[in-house]
């Protein structure tokens, strides 16, 4: 968990101190007075505090997402699952799903990274977390049919020695792709052109001369 000390008059002083630094409520912190040095009839007293959070900071990602739903007039339920410091939270809302996902998963990436900031809020360093958020097994399903996708032109690439340049993928897609393709010894793989028209090319590897 974050925490961090302060060199504070008052412990007061050092609860608006980490609030504002930490960008957290005062109640998910903890503090504690790790030294108190009393100046000369109370004059010039200094005190060390330790801030700590104090919260699951998945949880307030869960938290996050269930009151999104909420205010936006959304029934819906999300699942949490935790594998080290890889989080997914798939969210369920029936027939709002589609509008939770958007247009090219615009929503649905836009969320993840909301509630990505909103995890990573409580955390630092090696505990930082790597979230992923889908709705009603979107993401799965996409990862699934884009990698049929990648073996399907990889093998055209392959057999007619034509490159093929695939757009209309964001770079998520893209990656899927690449990592799909990359072991593959007749292919390449690589992007071109800048966001939001970049593009995917796969083309015929060029064979090395001995």
């Amino acid at each position: 968990m974050r925490k961090k000390l302060y060199e504070v008059k008052t412990l007061e002083e050092a609860k608006k101190l980490a609030v504002s630094d930490f960008g957290v409520k005062e109640s998910d912190l903890t503090f504690t007075v790790v030294s108190e040095k009393k100046g000369f009839l109370g004059i010039g007293s200094k005190l060390t505090v330790e801030a700590e959070v104090s919260v699951d900071g998945i949880s307030k990602g869960k938290e996050y997402l269930q009151t999104f739903l909420e205010n936006n007039g959304v029934q819906g339920f999300v699942e949490k699952k935790v594998r080290g410091n890889y989080v997914e939270f798939n969210i369920e809302a029936g027939d709002f799903n589609g509008s939770l996902i958007g247009r090219n998963a615009k929503n649905l990436t836009a969320l993840q990274l909301l509630v990505g900031l909103v995890v990573n809020n409580y955390y630092e360093g090696e505990e930082l977390k790597t979230v992923f958020v889908d709705v009603g097994g979107y993401k799965k399903r996409r990862v699934k049919n884009i990698e049929n996708l990648a073996v399907k032109y990889g093998k055209q690439v392959a057999r007619t020695k034509h490159r093929i340049k695939l757009d209309h993928l964001n770079a998520y897609e893209r990656k899927i792709i690449h990592n799909k393709l990359s072991s593959w010894k007749d292919v390449t793989t690589y992007s071109v052109g800048e966001e939001p028209k970049r593009c995917l090319v796969i083309e015929p590897k060029k064979k090395s001369k001995k």
